[in-house]
C-alpha cells in the first residue's frame, strides 16, 4: 500500500535524514519549504531519491492548498504529516516588537496548524502527525517570550486535536528536541546529549509506525537540554 508523508519546512538536515529514513522503508516523500536556495541544496542532497520538493508558505492557507493539492495528485493521499519548527529567535520581552511576535506566530504555530488542517482534509485510511520543536521553547526562561508563546500555543493545539478527534484513526505527536540547532557546542561543565538528525529520523519512524499506534498526544522529549 502506498503511503504518503509531507515534511513542511523540511529543506534541513533533520528533514533530509527523515526523508532518507522514510524513503528506504518506501514511503513517497513530499518535501515543502520558504527557503527556496535550501530547497535546491536538498534536491542536491536527495538527488537520484523519488521525493517531490515543492516551495511553499504554509502560514498561507490557499497556497498550503494548492501545495497539498499538488502533493496528493502526484503521490497519493497523506499518511503522515511532519512539520519541523526550525525558528529560535530568543529577545528580551521589552525588545520584542509586535512585528517579530507576529512573525514567530505565523511560522511557529499558523504554519503547523494550516498544514494539519491540510492534511486532515487530504488523509488516507489513518493519518499520523509529528510536530518537530527545540526543547528550549518548552522552557519558561529570560529572552524565550514570543518562541515559548508560538510552541506553548502548538503544544495546546495538539492535545485539543487529540480530545476532537478520539473517533479517527488520527494521531499527533510532539518531538521536543535538545540543543542549540548552532554551529558550536559551548562546554558548560557537565556532558550534554544532543540528537543528531538521524536520532530525530529514528523517532519519526517509530512514531508513524504501527508500533506506536497507542501514542497519541505526546511530547517526547530527545537529548538533554541544557539551555538556561
Amino acid at each position: 500500500m502506498n503511503r504518503t508523508a509531507i515534511i513542511t519546512r523540511g529543506a534541513t538536515v533533520t528533514g533530509i535524514a527523515i526523508a532518507e529514513s522514510l524513503l528506504h522503508d518506501g514511503w513517497s516523500v513530499a518535501i515543502l519549504d520558504t527557503d527556496e536556495d535550501a530547497l535546491r541544496m536538498t534536491e542536491e542532497a536527495l538527488s537520484g531519491e523519488d521525493v517531490l520538493i515543492l516551495p511553499a508558505d504554509m502560514s498561507d492557507e490557499d497556497e498550503a492548498d494548492r501545495v497539498f493539492d499538488t502533493v496528493v495528485d502526484t503521490l497519493g493521499l497523506c499518511s503522515a504529516l511532519i512539520n519541523c519548527i526550525a525558528s529560535r529567535h530568543e529577545t528580551p520581552f521589552e525588545e520584542t516588537s509586535p512585528e517579530m511576535l507576529r512573525e514567530l506566530l505565523e511560522l511557529n504555530l499558523v504554519g503547523p496548524f494550516v498544514a494539519i488542517q491540510a492534511a486532515c482534509s487530504r488523509m488516507a485510511d489513518q493519518l499520523s502527525i509529528v510536530n518537530i520543536m527545540p526543547a528550549s521553547a518548552l522552557r519558561i526562561r529570560e529572552g524565550n517570550a514570543g518562541l515559548a508563546a508560538s510552541q506553548k500555543g502548538l503544544q495546546a493545539l495538539s492535545e485539543i486535536f487529540v480530545l476532537e478527534n478520539t473517533d479517527r484513526p488520527v494521531r499527533i505527536n510532539s518531538i521536543a528536541t535538545a540543543g542549540s540547532g548552532g554551529r558550536r557546542t559551548i562546554w558548560t561543565g557537565k556532558p550534554v546529549r544532543i540528537p543528531t538528525p538521524e536520532d530525530v529520523a529514528s523517532l519519526v519512524r517509530y512514531l508513524l509506525s504501527d508500533d506506536a499506534r497507542l501514542v497519541n498526544g505526546e511530547t517526547i522529549r530527545l537529548g538533554d537540554d541544557d539551555t538556561g
